[in-house]
């Protein structure tokens, strides 16, 4: 998104991006130069943008996931929130997977679960972990009308979209 969509999401803070013509944006050396003040104000409040928006992604990401850090992506934020779904104490049963005998088996352990001890540590999660990683692959992209098509036609992508929609899923009955 650009600055300028980031501030808008927050319309009862005064984050508006301030708005500068071409030239200005071109020669920006000259730009501070001429007018220093506007210079500043325009490189601050960017800053501010980027600041209060990086906040409430770590904010997001905190109450998700329990991590303080900032997701470098939709995938990395949802990844974290499974993660944190799927180890669960010892004592506990999730929702999201059967109980492992000591706790170890975690999405992040996967590699570790096909081995004879991960398959003794695990119970029968690993019988369903084929399942999971066969059903997770990229999109699909169909078009229902075929031949050429006169006019305007929009493609849109929604990028995460099955990560995100993977995290919220449960084990099938």
């Amino acid at each position: 998104m650009s600055l300028k969509a980031i501030g808008s999401l927050y319309p009862t803070l005064p984050l508006s991006k301030i708005e500068l013509d071409k030239n200005q944006i071109k020669n920006m050396d000259q730009f501070f130069d001429s007018n220093k003040e506007l210079f500043m104000d325009y490189a601050i409040q960017d800053a501010k943008i980027v600041l209060w928006h990086s906040l409430q992604v770590l904010n997001s990401h905190y109450q998700l996931s329990k991590k303080y850090t900032i997701p470098v992506t939709l995938s990395s934020l949802a990844s974290s929130f499974l993660s944190m779904k799927l180890v669960v104490p010892e004592d506990k049963e999730s929702s999201y997977h059967p109980k492992t005998k000591n706790g170890l088996i975690s999405v992040k352990d996967l590699a570790k679960l096909n081995t004879p001890i991960g398959i003794e540590l695990s119970g029968d999660l690993h019988e369903y972990i084929d399942y999971f990683l066969g059903s997770y692959h990229g999109g699909r992209n169909e078009s229902y009308i075929y031949g050429m098509i006169n006019g305007r036609f929009h493609d849109y992508d929604l990028p995460g979209a099955y990560p995100t929609a993977m995290a919220m899923l449960d084990y099938p009955d």
